[in-house]
């Protein structure tokens, strides 16, 4: 009973440092990055202007918008004196990121009970939590607004649900997986042998399979049901390229640059190579070989797939190999309990250094400060204001807020603008914005050519904006 009692104190505090640490991240003043701002465009207007069918060019499943938006909903909507229903941006962040961060502490509870479950004991399944707590991408993307924390809970909810033998649990919550983000496929090989490894019958597959059928079907239909072009075509358009497998000539240097953000997967680098270097001395003398093994394939399984094929190389996709790497280190090294504690002190101690001196991680981050101030010097400005927007697209058309009232248009060349800019038969003042250390010269040199007087109106560490008067005739 003591002993028992000690554990549940034990994963208290564990799940109270997790939500410390993600709480931390959650309350920092930063601004979302262009996909970000892109997800919670479509969250806010469900939240606001109640379009939950999400409709636009959606090129992702929808339950992780949904449930920032339901999060919108419930922290950040306010109501003005007509009624009408508004969100501060800055707000619209805190609720748009507060789903992924509770996420990132069940992903923690969840790594926890899946130390358990393959054999780790209580030091295993401790140091698994906290090794899960500690890591880098569960900082970063925790306090984010990225669909891939909740794929991660969802997926481990699935994994921890197979191992119990709850198949249909299982099946279902790989579907919900699935309806956050795409990348839910690369977790089907590890649940199709859940029940081979627990020797469970053959209907297991069936049960399984046929629940997240049902999930998915239901996701079929709800992409059916909007007037938009599929999400799955766009998402294909959009990620995928003619050529399959990547030039062999680049393998390498994919691979390399794939292992320097893989790096951070526990810690910084150094950190990081420790626990490996010390899990691969000691994983015979731990858990199960099969055990070690299945999790080391399906490491290197992921890294060979996106070195090898034209697939996307985003940092945040490692995530789905963070619990594999975590199990395998946290269960190989259980056994040896003065190898936990030292551990469970380099953990700690590199997400102290991770919190004070920052990753590559969060290095796009600083980049985008002050898009906010951008905004609220464009809001200002008269009704029907055209704003010549070549490069900000996404992150300006969310801080510009749900009901603002300006023409944002876009032209993918100089030539095109300048030619679309003196076609519009207006005298009023036009605006072009641009961030800092973009080649902007040109632009500015067609609106020139065009008889446009070009001042320079704002000026961020940044942005920066143009005023532009048509010329008098």
């Amino acid at each position: 009973m003591a002993e028992r009692l000690v554990r549940l104190w034990a994963a208290a505090l564990l799940l109270l440092f997790a939500c410390l640490l993600q709480f931390s991240a959650l309350t920092r003043d930063q601004r979302f990055l262009p996909d970000e701002a892109h997800f919670m465009t479509f969250a806010r207007r469900a939240a606001v202007q109640g379009d939950w069918l999400l409709p636009g060019a959606l090129d992702k499943p929808p339950l992780s918008i949904y449930l920032s938006a339901i999060s919108m909903v419930f922290v950040g909507v306010t109501s003005d004196a007509n009624g009408l229903l508004r969100l501060d941006a800055q707000v619209g962040e805190f609720a748009g990121k507060l789903p992924n961060s509770l996420g990132a502490v069940l992903a923690v509870a969840l790594m926890t009970r899946l130390g358990a479950q393959i054999g780790g004991g209580t030091r295993g399944a401790l140091l698994a939590g906290l090794l899960t707590a500690c890591s880098p991408y569960l900082l970063m993307y925790g306090g984010s607004a990225f669909t891939d924390m909740s794929l991660l809970c969802f997926g481990l909810a699935a994994v921890s649900c197979g191992l119990s033998q709850r198949w249909a649990w299982s099946g279902a919550l790989l579907g919900l997986a699935f309806c956050c983000k795409p990348q839910a496929l690369f977790l089907l090989p590890l649940l199709l042998m859940l029940p081979l490894y627990r020797r469970a019958a053959r209907s297991a597959w069936l049960r399984m399979i046929l629940a997240m059928l049902l999930v998915c079907a239901l996701l079929l239909l709800w992409d059916a049901a909007r007037p938009e072009t599929s999400l799955f075509q766009l998402a294909a358009a959009n990620n995928l390229t003619a050529d399959i497998i990547a030039s062999p000539g680049s393998w390498r240097s994919r691979l390399v640059a794939w292992l320097a953000v893989a790096g951070w997967l526990l810690g910084p680098p150094l950190i990081s190579g420790i626990f490996v270097a010390v899990a691969l001395l000691n994983w015979r003398k731990g858990q199960e070989r099969r055990i070690v093994l299945a999790l080391l394939t399906i490491v290197a399984a992921f890294i060979a797939t996106h070195s090898f094929l034209n697939l996307n190389l985003y940092a945040r996709y490692l995530l789905l190999i963070l619990p594999p790497l975590v199990l395998f280190v946290a269960c190989s090294i259980s056994s040896r309990r003065r190898f936990c504690i030292v551990v469970a002190l380099l953990a700690c101690t590199g997400v102290l250094w991770t919190l004070q001196q920052g990753s590559p991680l969060e290095e796009s981050r600083s980049q985008h400060a002050g898009i906010d101030a951008l905004a609220g010097y464009l809001n200002p400005k008269p009704v029907a204001t055209v704003i010549y927007d070549p490069w900000l697209g996404w992150q300006l058309d969310y801080y510009l807020g749900a009901w603002h009232d300006k023409r944002r248009v876009h032209y993918p060349t100089a030539h095109k603008l300048a030619a679309g800019a003196a076609a519009l038969d207006e005298r009023d003042y036009r605006y072009f914005v641009a961030p800092v250390g973009i080649a902007y010269e040109p632009w500015l040199a067609a609106l020139q050519a065009q008889g446009f007087a070009v001042e320079m109106d704002f000026q961020s560490e940044n942005y920066l904006a143009w005023r532009l008067q048509p010329a008098l005739e």
